[in-house]
């Protein structure tokens, strides 16, 4: 702890030497003041105002001539420069977030009453600035059309970014479902876990899987910045797309907007897949924005809530066994099935020559008529298939069909094979909003605060009926931001922020039917009626039987209480930065994960010769309860887990002429290992020659959090631009190192090993059965096998590094 808090000490010092800006939705303005001959204009007065509220920021340019205003939000300003023996200049300006323009003004002799008006257009190119990226601006947000109004997909227009996949995407993870909430944006080549997601400069990045935690609505956005690479020391927490999103305002006047989109099946075509009248969907996105003033003239407020629901008919082509087959009779599903119990094995099987008739390994007597007796059917299966288990609704053999995901149907299935459609409502409810109130304290101080909510409750339909999943997740984040104006060179800026994502997933069959108990499975069914369902049945050539993996009940929520500051100073040509962040997570959790068990079934038991030569069946296997792999988890995987991190980085904007510029500087970042409050947890190491030991973390001298956290983590960074007047060229070079760090996923792992989990695998040989009842023994710790999760106790963060040059082009007609 004293460790920790010696840390943290470093960086707010670190944070009250020059100048910071972590807060990257932040905008800089800075330039020199000249006469019409180029000559510098000491200690000219530099005036911003921001069009929207009225407030000002005054600056001082210093005996050279050079002036800086740091610490703007976006948005539409006023800048006016005044000298005296010189007339006033006023310009329009739009920044955008985290721009750092670069902007000389030209004062012409006159009096100073006199006023010289301009409108200076955005820039066109970078002249000082390093990084690779692209701004969204609010035209762009406003306009460009959104299904499903996801801001994510806006991502798409920036170049080098393409849509990705793996648990950002939402749904192809049990435990990360958010379905509509995904963020599987690749950017710059990256994995979409290397992404790192800002609102209004705060962490909006849930860690568990380096996803965007709160994705807020268009109309909340005033803008955002996507940087794909080579961006400066003030940027970091991972080394792919920064994602930097500040949210809207209000204003001195009252603005609000209210909406709704439409999308109904019944005005759309229908698809090669849809089995006709299957296209069924209703969506509606609704909702308003209100901003303006809340009272006097310094005090505004932007409220904004909107909602999608969403159900649409998924249609499924499925293979499900025929009444015959449940009741044993292969007759009519033109394969013969094999009595394992009349194994004959050959005694002149040579295992060096393949197995076929002529060198069979061993040999079996067919079933009569090719039905089982019922003798010999599994009560388990039998159970399974005719409770629970559908029968067929089309005629045999109707051809290939596709899944509710788009996916091909099951390989390996007979006469019977999609022979049910399946046709069930996705349900998605989403309910969002935020309030921002901002407050301008004087011409030194300024604040704002906000909080953002977003919940996702729904249904999404898995395997065969009866099995669906249910999802009920809430993300929010709460932030307050204090700036505070030293001298026209020096600024602070303090926030602190609190973003937590909690989800919670359940079974269709949870409190209300007791699948696994109604089957009378030994071992397994931990979890109580919250966790009620099916067993996992694989049948080759079938549809899969049961709960699949996505419908694991598990809650989970997890907090990053985040505390940034910053200072800016501006000193001659130099703009030199400094900052710092500190950042504590909370993770609890508890999942069930196999607890009902999962069964895997091949033909192999049922096989002619124990060859793959077209007999045999794995819906036979099923029947007489021969699995080839049994698993299940026995306990129930939880864990309280803390961690802490810093960051901290010292930067150096330097404008060595007006058409140069370099920036420069190096970029900390430390994280600690996770460690557990309530329940000790266990890691492997091994020797030289490979040999496997186990330890508990926190004794013998190893490690709490079973790893040693990483304590050499510098990325400096270095950019050069370089302007060519009258061109509209500038060239720019950049190197610089990037961390990204490991999923906080990886760790969760630990939670299934030994004592307080029990994950046990069972496999037999693929053509002589081992397994035969779907029943667990009592796991005993030092007598059940088991599998064992490790990671390295020394791993490394993901390191991107390497030199960068582009040339930026503009041309201008007249």
């Amino acid at each position: 702890m004293a460790k920790r808090f010696l840390w943290l000490a470093l960086f707010v010092v670190m944070a009250m030497v020059v100048r910071a800006d972590a807060q990257t939705n932040y905008v800089a303005v800075r330039g020199v003041v000249m006469d019409p001959q180029h000559l510098v204009i000491p200690h000219a007065l530099v005036k911003l105002t921001v069009i929207k509220t009225g407030a000002e920021r005054l600056v001082v340019a210093d005996g050279q001539g050079v002036y800086e205003a740091s610490g703007l939000l976006p948005g539409a300003y006023l800048l006016e420069v005044e000298s005296k023996g010189f007339a006033a200049s006023r310009r329009s300006l739009q920044l955008e977030v985290g721009q750092q323009m670069t902007l000389d003004v030209l004062l012409t002799v006159g009096p100073e009453s006199q006023t010289v008006t301009a409108i200076q257009a955005a820039e066109l190119l970078k002249t000082s600035d390093a990084s690779v990226g692209e701004v969204v601006d609010q035209r762009a947000v406003a306009q460009l059309p959104l299904n499903g109004r996801m801001l994510v997909d806006l991502m798409l227009t920036v170049p080098g970014a393409h849509l990705s996949h793996g648990a950002q995407a939402g749904d192809m993870n049990p435990l990360y479902w958010r379905p509509g909430q995904r963020s599987a944006i690749s950017v710059g080549g990256n994995r979409p876990n290397a992404n790192y997601f800002l609102l209004d400069g705060a962490t909006n990045t849930d860690p568990t899987f380096n996803t965007q935690n709160f994705s807020a609505s268009p109309d909340a956005v005033q803008e955002f910045q996507v940087l794909v690479g080579s961006y400066s020391a003030e940027m970091g927490g991972a080394g792919g797309g920064q994602v930097n999103i500040v949210t809207r305002s209000g204003g001195t006047k009252l603005h609000g907007t209210a909406y709704e989109f439409l999308r109904n099946g019944a005005m759309d075509a229908h698809s090669f897949n849809d089995m006709g009248g299957t296209n069924h969907l209703v969506q509606n996105n609704f909702g308003g924005s209100l901003g303006g003033p809340l009272w006097g003239k310094r005090t505004f407020f932007f409220v904004n809530y909107e909602a999608l629901r969403h159900v649409q008919a998924d249609s499924m082509t499925d293979t499900v066994p025929t009444a015959a087959e449940v009741a044993g009779d292969f007759s009519m599903s033109g394969v013969t099935i094999y009595n394992p119990n009349t194994t004959v094995v050959n005694p002149s099987y040579n295992a060096n020559l393949p197995v076929s008739q002529q060198n069979p390994q061993f040999t079996r007597q067919p079933f009569p008529n090719n039905v089982i007796p019922k003798s010999l059917l599994n009560p388990v299966a039998v159970t399974m298939l005719t409770k629970y288990t559908p029968q067929p609704n089309l005629m045999m053999g109707m051809g290939s069909g596709m899944t509710m995901m788009g996916q091909p149907t099951v390989v390996g299935s007979g006469n019977d094979s999609n022979n049910y459609l399946d046709v069930r409502n996705e349900l998605h409810y989403t309910d969002q909003g935020t309030i921002r109130v901002d407050h301008q304290f004087g011409a030194s101080d300024t604040a704002f605060a906000r909080y953002s909510a977003g919940g996702e409750r729904g249904f999404m339909p898995q395997n065969l009926p009866g099995f669906g999943y249910l999802h009920n997740n809430l993300s929010q984040q709460g932030l307050g931001s204090y700036s505070h104006v030293f001298s026209p060179r020096l600024l602070n800026v303090a926030t602190v922020a609190v973003s937590r994502l909690s989800m919670n997933h359940t079974t269709e069959s949870a409190n209300k039917n007791d699948i696994t108990g109604s089957l009378g499975i030994a071992g397994v069914g931990f979890g109580g009626p919250g966790a009620w369902g099916a067993p996992y049945f694989n049948v080759q050539g079938y549809s899969p039987i049961g709960d699949s993996y996505a419908a694991t009940p598990m809650h989970a929520w997890d907090t990053i209480i985040e505390g940034r500051d910053t200072l800016s100073w501006q000193l001659g040509r130099h703009s030199l930065k400094t900052g710092g962040a500190y950042q504590w997570f909370i993770w609890p959790m508890w999942g069930f994960f196999q607890n009902r068990g999962y069964y895997q079934f091949t033909n192999g038991f049922t096989t002619d010769i124990g060859a793959n030569d077209g007999t045999g069946s794995a819906l036979a296997s099923f029947l007489l309860g021969l699995p080839a792999v049994r698993q299940r988890q026995a306990g129930i995987p939880q864990m309280n887990l803390r961690q802490w991190s810093a960051n901290g980085y010292v930067q150096d904007t330097f404008r060595v002429t007006r058409n140069t510029t370099v920036d420069y500087g190096v970029r900390y970042e430390y994280m600690s290992a996770l460690t557990d409050t309530r329940y000790t947890n266990s890691n492997l190491t091994f020797a030289s020659d490979g040999t496997p030991s186990v330890f508990i973390g926190g004794q013998n001298g190893m490690p709490k959090g079973l790893m040693y956290p990483n304590r050499t983590d510098f990325a400096p960074r270095v950019g050069i631009s370089q302007s060519i007047p009258g061109r509209g060229v500038v060239l720019h070079a950049a190197y610089g190192i990037f961390f990204t760090p490991v999923d906080m996923n990886t760790w969760c792992n630990q939670r299934h090993n030994v004592p307080y989990t029990f994950p046990e695998t069972n496999q037999s040989d693929n053509f002589t059965p081992s397994i035969k009842t779907f029943d667990f023994a009592p796991a005993v710790l030092g007598t059940t096998v088991v599998s064992f999760t490790a990671m390295p106790t020394n791993p490394a963060m993901s390191v991107r590094n390497g030199w960068i040059a582009w040339v930026e082009l503009s041309r201008h007609s007249k």
